[in-house]
């Protein structure tokens, strides 16, 4: 019996101690992860090609680069649907999350023939909760029909800090986007709809 009680609770220490170490290297792995995506971020903050502006709530800032100015003079509001061509990547690499830099997790371009169409309002994360991608959602409403812009969201107005969530744009799940991911999209508002 002695020798049962003995093998039972060397057992659950050697358990405990394989669930802290992994616990442990995943903890390791997403501070790294976070740290990496914060200081290519923070890159963006000193290039003149950038400029910054402020969340509507004031929970961090956004970088853009004007690739391509529009004409077009309709605003877009929260509320309006808009057709774009997008792409969004990743900034930096990741073996746990099998990512590489400039690797592709969203993607709608000219030359796949039709722009997803929008509604700014609903571009969201889900996980159990909903997040919303407040970083695009602010880029679009400062966009004109026309425009073409280079946009580097921080985590805070992206995916957030969940463990991990995935891009939904209208109805259409993407890539798994990892916990403190700086994301960057390349956005051209082909048109305002309402």
């Amino acid at each position: 019996m002695k020798k049962n009680v003995f093998c039972l609770i060397t057992l659950f220490a050697v358990l405990f101690a394989a669930v802290s170490c992994d616990k442990k290297d995943d903890d390791e792995a997403g501070q790294a992860w976070k740290l990496a995506n914060e200081q290519a971020f923070n890159a963006i903050k000193n290039n003149p090609a950038y400029t910054e502006f402020k969340s509507p709530g004031n929970e961090g800032s956004i970088y853009y680069k004007v690739l391509r100015k529009g004409t077009g003079t309709k605003p877009i509001f929260y509320t309006s649907t808009v057709k774009v061509y997008s792409k969004g990547w990743f900034v930096v690499d990741s073996k746990e999350h099998g990512i590489t830099n400039g690797m592709m997790f969203q993607k709608w371009l000219a030359e796949d023939g039709i722009p997803a169409t929008l509604k700014v309002s609903e571009l969201l994360s889900k996980n159990g909760a909903t997040v919303s991608f407040k970083g695009i959602q602010a880029a679009l409403q400062k966009m004109k029909e026309g425009d073409k812009w280079e946009i580097w969201v921080p985590y805070q107005l992206g995916g957030g800090k969940s463990k991990a969530s995935t891009l939904t744009i209208g109805s259409t799940p993407l890539h798994l986007i990892p916990a403190y991911s700086t994301l960057v999209f390349e956005i051209e508002v082909v048109e305002v709809i309402q």
